[in-house]
């Protein structure tokens, strides 16, 4: 109970590190580690992150991730993902939960992408969401959309939009509460064979705002490093990744100055 009620205090006094029901949250410990930035990664998590980057899967892939939010069980989220491509386009389905037993947020989705030539991806996703407002309140049940889209211009220069909630989702009427619709932009840069950086802005219906930028250094065959930051918050993050063969695992934390740690981890195959 004493951690429900520190968790509790932490979303109250802290609300820019917290989300809002239904906030767009970057998912997946490659992009925690570089500051959350996502919106041009082509991996399983781009399920989250930018469904337009799952159109660059091949074959299919599963994987799960989890990020410790200041190392408090409560604020534990979770995180499933499967997608499959076809000629047709790219398939997938996730799944995700986030809270304790007062307070709780299951969101699933099914998502589709599909390249147009070379260069141009587009995605767009279907979730269902139910928040748990505890005993007295009860449930609310939400259906909501993301759109994606991602130019990748050869293999160094990549732009990405993720646009969340882009209808009004009402969460109550009397006071008046909507699912809070979030724009995200980025762009990624590959200098070389073995170094890549981010940047990113995004602007929430309830927040302000903020920028997120990364780097990615590819240091050994199967080995990455990263690090990242971001603002509003003010914080930093870093993080190791490992390939072997089909499979990924990568770990990774952000660290704020009040707050702590944030661990995460993703592991993911591809098959």
């Amino acid at each position: 109970m004493k951690t429900t009620w520190i968790a509790c205090a932490c979303l109250l006094l802290f609300t820019n590190t917290g989300h809002a029901a239904g906030e767009r949250v970057p998912v997946g410990a490659r992009a925690l580690g570089m500051g959350g930035t996502s919106v041009t990664q082509c991996d399983l998590w781009s399920l989250a992150n930018n469904q337009a980057g799952t159109a660059w899967l091949k074959g299919g892939s599963a994987g799960l991730a989890f990020e410790n939010h200041f190392m408090l069980r409560d604020l534990m989220r979770e995180q499933l993902g499967i997608a499959f491509s076809t000629r047709a386009g790219t398939f997938g389905l996730s799944g995700s939960r986030f809270g304790n037993d007062l307070y709780n947020e299951i969101k699933t989705g099914i998502s589709y992408a599909r390249k147009f030539g070379k260069h141009l991806g587009v995605g767009i996703q279907l979730n269902y969401q139910r928040i748990h407002l505890g005993d007295d309140y009860g449930n609310k049940n939400l259906v909501s959309c993301e759109i994606g889209v991602l130019y990748q211009a050869g293999n160094d220069l990549g732009v990405g939009i993720h646009l969340v909630n882009p209808v009004p989702v009402t969460i109550l009427e009397n006071p008046p509460e909507v699912l809070p619709s979030a724009l995200c932009a980025g762009l990624s840069y590959r200098f070389s064979d073995e170094f890549r950086a981010t940047l990113e802005v995004e602007k929430g219906l309830v927040r302000k705002m903020f920028f997120r930028a990364g780097a990615e250094y590819h240091f050994a065959k199967p080995a990455y490093a990263r690090v990242g930051m971001s603002t509003d918050p003010l914080a930093c993050s870093f993080g190791f990744g490992l390939i072997s063969g089909r499979l990924a695992i990568d770990v990774a934390s952000g660290y704020h100055l009040v707050l702590g740690f944030s661990p995460s981890a993703s592991v993911s195959y591809s098959f």
